[in-house]
């Protein structure tokens, strides 16, 4: 049987909040670039539009490099499943070769860097509820041992 230990605030951090900001400022950007001068001449100004299609790439490709790269980790005695709300893989603790946490208060997030590459790269990286990981660990000892041994 498994355990979630990732927190409910991943399916809102990976899939709401980078649609809804994907969608308002793609939205916005074009309209820059497809508006009318005479209609809204500060907006459609070279000095205010390219910047802020600059700052448009920047941001899509921090939030595809940060938020939009959370897991969804389940937890069993003797393997791991994880998911990207598309595609679900089951792997080995073994495949771990180190574990690196950021506490973020009652959330961590969690890096799970692995021996190999799995189909989602050789870094799994969640954002861990501190309770559902204590529950986990609480009745699974052994693999709490195990995983300590990798934590950095």
């Amino acid at each position: 049987m498994t355990h979630r230990v990732s927190s409910n605030l991943t399916l809102f951090f990976k899939l709401f909040i980078p649609t809804a900001w994907i969608v308002f400022f793609t939205t916005f950007t074009l309209a820059l670039f497809i508006i009318d001068k005479q209609s809204l001449p500060f907006l459609t100004d070279p000095a205010f539009k390219y910047p802020f299609l600059l700052a448009y790439l920047f941001f899509l490709a921090l939030l595809y490099f940060t938020i939009m790269q959370l897991k969804r980790v389940e937890m069993a005695n003797e393997y791991y499943i994880v998911s990207n709300y598309f595609k679900t893989i089951k792997l080995l603790y073994d495949d771990i070769n180190a574990i690196k946490t950021i506490p973020l208060g009652r959330l961590q997030i969690v890096t799970f860097t692995l021996t190999g590459k799995s189909s989602f790269g050789n870094k799994i990286i969640f954002l861990c509820s501190k309770q559902l990981w204590d529950m986990f660990c609480d009745k699974h000892p052994e693999v709490k041992t195990l995983l300590a041994k990798k934590t950095i």
